[in-house]
């Protein structure tokens, strides 16, 4: 199986490039939307894609502007000089989605967000919900109260004195270096996204790996994750659109399953259809964990099950 590559250009002036995954069937179960983490980019979900591309249905991923090639250059990646970086972003996914709706008119999307897709996706689904038939979210997280706290009030000290668009390594610790010390002694900087030491090393020595960001980035991020964590946003995600979370129980990014658990019973209350699935020993990256195999395969008894129930 293959893709091509695409690209549009925003309002603002930015190239977004994406990947297309197209069956070679005429049967077409769906269409997904892929939102990929900080950090990474959506040439790492070939695997997960062609899975689904195998199984009939046609994918979408955009890298995330200042992330993979979405950039012109390397030494641009994660330099954002804008003014709201998460709203850019949930725009960027907008129009890519209106490509989709052009190509394939009579489909609804399935919209699938990872860690910071995840994020993204949730706050999409509040604006543009009536265009999607089901809502996957990995690896998503609650609002970290002391963390996330912590991380605001640092990134708008910092910003008093350095401005929002350079990088800086105290924030970054704050977050990445915490959730690698849970896996103590670590083997690389990255321990906390997957067991699988082969996927690990992978991400490593990806040249498209993000490590520094703009100030920008991470504060836009965290108030992001505050927003959307409030109950006023699950109230208003349509309650007719099936919610399938899933995590592992490991995961620092989720506190350890608990944080996933605190979302999915918002949805819950808010009137969502909504399915968890917490793997036990599993990481931040579910998707390239040891079981990845069984993590897929759950995934699409889900979907062809929803999918069904909306035929």
């Amino acid at each position: 199986m293959s893709y091509s590559t695409h690209s549009f250009t925003t309002k603002d002036g930015v190239d977004i490039h994406y990947y297309k995954w197209t069956p070679a069937t005429d049967h077409i179960k769906g269409v997904v939307q892929l939102a990929h983490g900080i950090g990474e980019h959506a040439g790492r979900y070939n695997h997960f894609a062609e899975f689904l591309q195998e199984e009939g249905f046609v994918v979408y991923a955009n890298d995330h502007r200042i992330h993979g090639k979405s950039v012109k250059s390397t030494h641009l990646l994660g330099v954002y000089d804008g003014d709201d970086y998460f709203r850019d972003a949930v725009k960027d996914m907008r129009k890519l989605s209106k490509i989709i709706k052009k190509e394939y008119p009579s489909r609804k999307i399935i919209l699938f967000g990872h860690s910071m897709g995840s994020l993204l996706s949730r706050q999409y689904v509040t604006k543009y919900g009536k265009d999607l038939q089901a809502l996957i979210l990995s690896g998503t997280a609650s609002f970290m109260k002391t963390l996330g706290s912590v991380g605001l009030f640092s990134t708008k000290v910092i910003r008093t004195f350095r401005g929002r668009k350079k990088s800086n390594k105290v924030l970054k610790n704050l977050f990445f270096s915490e959730f690698n010390k849970k896996f103590k002694p670590n083997r690389t900087q990255v321990d906390w996204i997957s067991r699988d030491k082969h996927q690990v090393d992978l991400f490593e020595a990806d040249p498209l790996r993000i490590e520094n960001f703009s100030l920008s980035v991470i504060e836009d991020v965290i108030k992001g994750s505050k927003k959307i964590n409030n109950y006023e946003t699950f109230k208003n995600t349509p309650n007719d659109i099936p919610v399938y979370l899933f995590s592992g129980d490991c995961d620092p990014v989720g506190e350890m399953g608990k944080g996933v658990v605190k979302v999915a019973k918002k949805f819950k209350k808010a009137g969502n259809d909504v399915t968890l699935k917490l793997y036990k020993g599993g990481r931040h990256e579910m998707l390239n964990e040891i079981n990845k195999e069984e993590v897929e395969q759950d995934l699409l008894n889900w979907l062809d099950t929803k999918i069904q129930e909306a035929s």
